[in-house]
């Protein structure tokens, strides 16, 4: 596992959307490096509206997954703004569909084996819920927090800490670039942004009550997790 970590004084709070990654190595050899601090300026995201300022989740327990988007064995196409990504869900996961609200198409997972309710955002059933929101970023296109996709994870991280006035790190998961941000939210909400690198495709996660430490552990150490965020960043392929 490849790991680069910096600190980035706190500036703008803007919050990034989740992504998907595709299958890996089964048992990734991770590596780790250390870049230098970053300068700290932060950048400005692009005009374009996108899930991470506008975003509306309205989904509840009483919703469907989209239609023929998920078979019975828990095999989910995720439809997002730059390629539709293909995921086993583990365990009780569901797909609950793609939602847009006039932003880049984003999708919605949700841990139906826990009580959930999406459709009131900033309350506290939405808070408690256990679900995860991805979306796609394509490398060289355009980025919402300033420039275009970087293809480099060190480059990404820097960017989206800058934008977001948060810590990041970078990974490699077997042959996946992976990246760690983590900042405060608008809402004064501690956020993790995840996202793995397939081809020239960036699946953003972001999880909500997912332990993210258990899943970055696994990555540092060379294991295999079998949970939600390794379903997503990993173990899924784009089509």
């Amino acid at each position: 596992m490849k790991k680069s970590f910096w600190t980035i004084p706190l500036a703008a709070s803007l919050a990034l959307t989740a992504c998907s990654g595709s299958d890996g190595d089964p048992s990734p050899t991770p590596t780790v490096t250390a870049t230098e601090s970053a300068s700290g300026v932060s950048s400005t995201p692009g005009d374009s509206p996108t899930s991470q300022s506008e975003a509306s989740i309205d989904v509840d327990s009483d919703g469907n997954p989209s239609a023929d988007a998920q078979d019975a064995s828990g095999e989910a196409s995720l439809g997002t703004a730059v390629a539709t990504v293909s995921i086993q869900l583990p365990d009780e996961w569901q797909y609950e569909g793609t939602h847009g609200d006039g932003v880049l198409p984003y999708a919605v997972l949700v841990d139906a084996g826990e009580p959930f309710d999406l459709s009131a955002p900033g309350s506290d059933a939405y808070k408690n819920s256990v679900w995860v929101q991805v979306e796609t970023y394509r490398v060289g296109g355009e980025s919402p927090y300033g420039d275009k996709v970087p293809d480099d994870a060190d480059d990404l991280a820097h960017q989206i800490a800058d934008a977001t006035g948060g810590d990041g790190e970078t990974f490699t998961s077997g042959d996946i670039p992976i990246v760690h941000v983590s900042y405060t939210n608008d809402d004064g909400l501690a956020t993790d942004d995840l996202l793995a690198r397939h081809g020239d495709v960036w699946i953003l996660a972001r999880p909500t009550n997912v332990d993210v430490d258990d899943y970055l552990d696994a990555v540092r150490g060379g294991d295999t997790n079998d949970g939600i965020l390794h379903a997503v960043l990993e173990s899924s392929s784009i089509k």
